[in-house]
């Protein structure tokens, strides 16, 4: 942009680095309840034996896996840790990472492993009481050691982190499509790349339709920033705002399709965060069906089954099912 434009003051919002532009993603949210429910599963892990061999199922990314090799470590219990997935990324071969061996394969098909094989198995938001669940349930129990141990743990339907699950998708749709923050950015950022343009055909139309959109960007960071102190992650507000900031600073230095790059991309994790949302609000599951989760298991031949409420500071958070 020429020296002209450099008069144009960006509204109120954080202001973000140059070098913080790359690899830009909106900060996940404290749903506070986090540790709880980690704290759980150390426990759940620290009762075992050393040497046991564990088997973490429908891992996802792996955190309930990392939580088992931690305690390995730091007991000095020489755990052999397992995980499997259906991520397509995995290779046919397991992968060795950080000592765990991912398997990529769902759980309701045949497993590599012996009869017997596992001390305990662990699932985390993923019931299996679908139409897949009658073989997976018996694979469990095949490949599960006689008085070995499975834990398995399921949002609760209306519960704290479900309510939170839900208004983050709220959240995300509020920002994008009522107060139309993107949108407005956009078109900031079109009116001052067009300036040079406008001001050989109107300087004061230039000047004002440069006025206008800032105005108008600067009305909609007021009342999302009003609104945002309500929601379950206003972090990613300031995040957002500070990207807008950056590109708006550095507009002298990049091109309008990099800045509608980073816009774009900023809109997909946005949009890719609230599909994960909808996929883990779709897995809550209510008394009932925590209960039905439990027969299943008892009907293949698991003979202890312990269905009941997982709660951190008064709130359900999920179903905590463990059975042996």
């Amino acid at each position: 942009m020429r020296d002209r434009d450099s008069a144009l003051q960006l509204p109120a919002g954080p202001r973000r680095r140059a070098a913080d532009l790359t690899g830009f993603a909106p900060a996940a949210p404290d749903l506070g309840h986090s540790q709880a429910v980690h704290d759980s599963w150390r426990e759940y892990f620290h009762a075992l034996p050393a040497g046991a061999r564990l088997l973490d199922v429908a891992a996802g990314i792996g955190a309930v896996a990392l939580i088992a090799q931690e305690i390995s470590r730091q007991g000095g219990r020489g755990f052999e840790v397992h995980s499997l997935d259906q991520a397509s990324t995995f290779n046919a071969e397991p992968l060795l990472l950080d000592g765990i061996r991912f398997h990529s394969r769902r759980y309701d098909r045949s497993t590599p492993f012996a009869d017997g094989y596992f001390d305990a198995v662990s699932a985390q938001w993923a019931p299996p009481d679908d139409g897949a669940a009658v073989s997976g349930v018996t694979e469990l129990r095949r490949i599960l050691k006689p008085g070995g141990r499975a834990r398995f743990m399921f949002h609760a339907l209306g519960g704290a982190a479900h309510a939170q699950c839900q208004g983050r998708i709220a959240a995300i749709r509020t920002l994008l499509e009522e107060f139309r923050l993107l949108d407005h950015a956009r078109h900031m950022f079109e009116v001052a790349f067009t300036q040079e343009t406008a001001l050989r055909r109107d300087v004061v139309q230039a000047a004002m339709l440069a006025l206008d959109s800032q105005r108008r960007y600067a009305e909609a960071v007021e009342s999302v920033s009003r609104w945002s102190s309500s929601t379950p992650n206003p972090k990613a507000l300031d995040q957002i705002l500070q990207l807008i900031a950056a590109c708006w600073e550095q507009r002298g230095r990049m091109s309008y399709a990099e800045i509608s790059a980073h816009l774009d991309q900023l809109e997909a994790e946005m949009r890719a965060a609230e599909a994960r949302m909808h996929g883990a609000c779709a897995l809550a599951v209510d008394e009932t069906r925590a209960h039905r989760i439990g027969r299943l298991f008892k009907s293949h031949g698991f003979a202890r089954i312990k269905v009941k409420p997982f709660q951190a500071d008064g709130a359900l958070l999920g179903w905590d099912i463990q059975v042996a």
